[in-house]
């Protein structure tokens, strides 16, 4: 796709994603659908095209933390082709346990998006400045 077009919208309303390098753990996976449930924000659901059965939750991280900011050094920025930070969309994991009080999601490895172009990478960031599973819900 080139700069230029449009957002490619699938038939389900999502919005369709490259990622060049896959995801950690799924590197051959590379198209997802991003979507976002009716009243769901925060949370919006990556699927992937190539394995419909691999589906992550996503977070933005700003609801849950917002002084989080994701620090893009040169060469990630020209990949993703960014011209200013309005076209940077960032996304963490989220991981829900059995008790869903306890979810968390995944500061050290944010997903950064260029909605104009919606190509995606995931970044990693250092663990001991970023958690790994900062939790969700402040617990009392």
């Amino acid at each position: 796709m080139t700069q230029n077009q449009d957002p490619i919208i699938d038939s389900d309303g999502s919005v369709l994603l490259t990622f060049p390098k896959g995801l950690l753990g799924f590197p051959e996976l590379r198209g997802f659908r991003l979507l976002e449930p009716h009243d769901g924000y925060p949370l919006k659901f990556l699927q992937s095209v190539e394995r419909d059965e691999v589906s992550f939750i996503c977070i933005d991280p700003a609801s849950v933390k917002p002084d989080y900011s994701v620090p893009l050094g040169e060469e990630e920025s020209e990949a993703l082709h960014l011209e200013s930070p309005d076209e940077a969309l960032v996304l963490t994991l989220v991981v829900i346990p059995d008790d869903a009080k306890s979810m968390t999601t995944n500061l050290a490895g944010p997903l950064v998006i260029n909605v104009r172009s919606k190509i995606g990478f995931q970044i990693v960031l250092s663990a001991e400045k970023y958690p790994l599973r900062f939790p969700i819900i402040p617990q009392d």
